[in-house]
């Protein structure tokens, strides 16, 4: 029986979290995921979160809820999301429930971290604009 969760580690300062034994994504190992957000940024961590869906096939609209819930978590606290590695059906359910606007997709975890990096070109500006 798979036992579905949320691994995350600490890159450049910023949170990434991967989903493991999550072929169908549940809301569970997301609270936990928002427990951890809440910690990391409770500890002067970067508000920004990278989240790779690798091995992700299937994402309910009780999971996607709880997303929306911790995007407002995030960007109350100056951070955005950036999700990646998202298979074409879960990307899917977020453009049929109208809410793959509210966040930002990129290909990989490579691109999630180059979203991110700072450009000493842009007025101090250490994040890109929005897409």
């Amino acid at each position: 029986m798979l036992n579905p969760k949320v691994e995350t580690t600490v890159v450049d300062g910023m949170l990434v979290a991967e989903f493991w034994d999550c072929l169908r994504l549940v809301p569970g190992p997301i609270q936990d995921l928002s427990a951890k957000y809440d910690s990391h940024v409770q500890a002067k961590g970067r508000p920004e979160l990278i989240v790779d869906f690798l091995g992700v096939g299937i994402a309910g609209s009780a999971a996607l809820g709880h997303f929306v819930r911790l995007q407002k978590t995030v960007r109350q606290r100056g951070g955005r999301i950036v999700f990646c590695n998202i298979d074409p059906h879960v990307q899917e359910a977020f453009r049929v429930s109208k809410l793959e606007t509210l966040f930002t997709f990129v290909a990989d975890r490579d691109a999630a971290l180059v979203f991110f990096k700072p450009d000493p070109g842009a007025n101090g500006s250490s994040v890109p604009p929005a897409s």
